[in-house]
């Protein structure tokens, strides 16, 4: 049974499916090089959803079923699921097939689970922190008073947070440029320009991109995306030079505000590290973020508050024994 893009993504919404699974991220992925696959389970209100993303090289090819498959509570035939989602995968040559889930498995879904193995490390961070959207004052109590107070600094020393328009061409320019600088300090790699650009104009209106100047110069950025009841942040850069008066954190906060303001209910800090790192020095804080060294990304982003949330172990679907050794020795353990 095939079902619109429209259709899709408000089932998946009723769910409770991830924004990663919705069809203007698989559109996006497109873009990127990916093939997509969608598979519902044959009802007209479908209790299990996989949006599969596929890349290959030659003839082998590999499966990846980011924050999914989504499920309801309700039984459905998980067999025939399983068998609509294995033809799925072998239609595109999928040696293996990684599922990166967003939330236990619930019982109605277990058969699909049942002779899976073990997955490789997860793509996306395996951590995060989801922070409830409450009004204004409730949403800075809930701070740890160090961020609150960053918040209200860059509010008295007039640090300005403007959001762009998908397609504003200069905000692309603000953001891509602190994304460049803070990947030159932090020691990470980002994606080009174009990478960017696609992502904002799939997304359009559904996406935030926001801009805090200090002294009329930009000092931080980020694109955030909104889906069902959630914003996510997906990306961010600040600047060597101009990041200070707390313009990071009244940032996120005006990207919080706006996802309320839009029915989100809750926001998602997207990633921090799998362990709790150590502190260092007498007042507890820890050592900035560099490399893979996430002890500054974590503090900053757990003191705003929410829930820290742990994803599932992954799990893999094996189509061929012998390519998927080959595809794991080509890819270095990773997708």
């Amino acid at each position: 049974m095939s079902i619109s893009t429209e259709q899709w993504d408000a089932h998946l919404v009723r769910l409770g499916g991830h924004f990663l699974q919705s069809s203007k991220w698989g559109e996006f992925k497109s873009r990127q090089g990916w093939t997509v696959a969608r598979v519902q389970a044959e009802d007209d209100h479908p209790n299990a959803m996989a949006q599969i993303l596929l890349r290959g090289k030659g003839p082998l090819s590999v499966g990846y079923v980011p924050r999914g498959p989504a499920f309801g509570g309700d039984s459905f035939d998980a067999k025939a699921y399983q068998e609509a989602f294995d033809d799925a995968c072998r239609n595109k040559r999928a040696v293996f097939t990684l599922i990166e889930l967003d939330r236990a498995i619930p019982e109605s879904a277990r058969v699909f689970f049942a002779d899976m193995d073990a997955g490789m490390p997860h793509v996306q961070p395996s951590r995060t922190v989801k922070i409830p959207l409450l009004e204004d004052e409730p949403l800075l109590k809930q701070m740890h008073q160090k961020s609150r107070y960053s918040v209200r600094l860059a509010m008295r020393r007039g640090v300005v947070v403007k959001r762009f328009a998908f397609d504003d061409p200069d905000g692309l320019q603000f953001f891509h440029e602190l994304l460049l600088d803070t990947s030159s300090r932090n020691e990470f790699g980002v994606h080009d320009r174009q990478y960017y650009e696609d992502f904002l104009d799939v997304m359009k209106d559904d996406a935030g991109l926001f801009v805090a100047f200090v002294n009329d110069k930009p000092a931080a950025a980020l694109i955030s995306v909104c889906f069902g009841t959630d914003s996510i942040y997906m990306y961010g850069g600040s600047s060597t030079e101009n990041r200070a008066h707390g313009s990071a954190f009244l940032l996120q906060f005006e990207a919080m505000r706006w996802a309320r303001s839009r029915g989100m209910k809750t926001y998602d800090l997207w990633g921090i590290p799998l362990q709790d790192p150590e502190t260092s020095g007498q007042d507890g804080n820890v050592a900035g973020t560099s490399g893979d060294d996430w002890r500054g990304l974590f503090r900053f982003k757990t003191r705003f508050g929410g829930e820290i949330v742990n994803y599932p172990p992954t799990y893999e679907r094996i189509y061929s024994a012998i390519g998927t050794w080959a595809a794991k020795r080509y890819l270095g353990g990773r997708l």
